[in-house]
Formats: C-alpha cells, structure tokens, sequence
C-alpha cells in the first residue's frame, strides 16, 4: 500500500469530478479546495504503478493545469 498528499492544480477544477473518477486498484479523497491553487486530495494505492496511474487520470481531468506530490507514504 502507498498513500500519497496531492495538489491537483487548476482554478476551475471542480471537487466532485475529482471525486467521480474511476481508478482501477486506488481510492481518493478529497481532503479541501485552496481557491488560489486547487484541490488536495490524499489517494491510497496498491502499488507505486497504480499511485501514478491514478496521477495519469487526474492529470486529464478538464482544468487541471498541474500536479504536485506534497508527500508519500508506504
């Protein structure tokens, strides 16, 4: 298991499309929403594989400008 702090970036992201996708082998949960940055998101994952694929989905989600890893954790 690998749990990670993530900063998806992207002022007009909204909290409940972030909520709404679908990842194979992980499990997100939006922690709040900074007006100035985006939303913070804690995702737990079976793998490191599927901790970045599950990256890979956030990143096509409409309005996300960026992604940054605040911390990780096995």
């Amino acid at each position: 298991m690998i749990q990670g702090l993530i900063l998806i970036e992207g002022k007009k992201v909204k909290e409940d499309v972030l909520r709404s996708v679908s990842l194979a082998n992980a499990l997100q949960l939006v922690i709040g929403r900074d007006n100035k940055f985006g939303v913070i998101l804690n995702i737990n994952a079976t793998s490191p594989e599927d901790l970045r694929n599950a990256l890979i989905k956030f990143s096509e989600v409409p309005g996300v400008t960026g992604i940054v890893t605040l911390m990780l954790r096995s």
